[in-house]
């Protein structure tokens, strides 16, 4: 018996390895380009809406229970072109800010309002262009939604970040957007133009600190290269610190800063539009959400970095 034992392991160890190729087949990914979003799905319950008068609504994010960070465009009325780099004055006086809305929901139709504007405060000067960003005091508190905090230092190109704005009737994230160009004012991000109300935060994935504010889209909204500018929160942290001790809250309830997990990492899709990181993938049997990974761009938990039939990358699930 130990001799037909041993004459049976020199056969194996003479045998041809095995070809396991064909167990094997690479993850086939679809990606939707440009990246526009998809419904938030009440994971970002810090992100406001806030109507004008009528006259057009805007974004925010919550800062404190009565401080919104959000665009200057939201609140001046504009003069001028809106172009950059500025050729003159950009806004005039600001709007009525007891006829701004703050309102919460997840879509336009079903939001409801929440406070209004009692107070502002703004870069100095009379420029959009690397100043975009107004803080907006509120006449009441919205206690029951835990806010947001701005980072103390920008994003860096190859960063990615959470993008949240409403847009279309509903809010709208897209997760894992690339920080392309930076400036001491400004970031640009990968994502579709145009497709965003002004004031929206852009939130760092790895700190879920927000490090933008949506101010304007580039070259021009038809153009399919085009991307979404931002103002950079850190460059007026001055101007939110005196904001958050105005408001009626105390100082350091904006310290209580919440890292954001993939909105839709692994949930079903059809294509890559049905996903925050526009990126779908089929691998053994399933199709789900997914999103771009590198060497130095690693892949949430429980799951893997990996190539694709397409000659790309993406986190597959262990």
């Amino acid at each position: 018996m130990k001799l037909g034992f041993l004459a049976l392991v020199a056969l194996l160890a003479c045998s041809p390895p095995q070809d396991t190729s064909q167990f094997f087949q690479a993850p086939s990914v679809d990606v939707a380009y440009p990246l526009r979003g998809v419904p938030d799905r009440e994971a970002d319950p810090a992100v406001v809406l806030l109507d004008l008068a009528g006259d057009g609504l805007c974004t925010g994010a919550l800062l404190a229970a009565d401080v919104v960070l959000t665009a200057r465009s939201c609140i001046a009325l504009p003069s001028g072109e809106p172009q950059c780099p500025a050729t003159g004055p950009q806004i005039t006086n600001g709007r009525d800010l007891s006829t701004i809305r703050v309102l919460v929901g997840e879509d336009d139709a079903s939001a409801v309002e929440r406070a209004r504007g009692r107070a502002v405060l703004v870069p100095p000067g009379d420029v959009l262009c690397g100043a975009d960003l107004a803080i907006l005091l509120l006449d009441s508190t919205l206690d029951d939604i835990a806010p947001l905090v701005t980072r103390p230092t920008g994003a860096a190109v190859g960063d990615h970040v959470r993008s949240v704005t409403y847009a279309g009737g509903h809010k709208l994230v897209r997760d894992h957007v690339p920080v392309t160009a930076t400036s001491s004012r400004e970031l640009a991000l990968a994502e579709a133009p145009c497709d965003a109300t002004p004031g929206g935060p852009a939130i760092e994935e790895s700190s879920g600190e927000i490090v933008g504010v949506f101010s304007r889209s580039g070259p021009a909204c038809s153009d399919t290269e085009g991307y979404d500018v931002d103002t950079r929160a850190d460059a007026f942290l001055d101007l939110v610190a005196a904001a958050l001790a105005q408001g009626s809250t105390s100082s350091q309830a904006h310290q209580a800063k919440q890292k954001k997990s993939p909105v839709d990492l692994g949930a079903s899709c059809s294509d890559g539009t049905d996903c925050a990181a526009g990126a779908c993938v089929d691998y053994q049997g399933s199709r789900y959400c997914t999103r771009s990974c590198t060497a130095t761009d690693h892949c949430p938990s429980a799951s893997h970095c990996l190539g694709t039939q397409q000659d790309s990358t993406v986190c597959v699930e262990e």
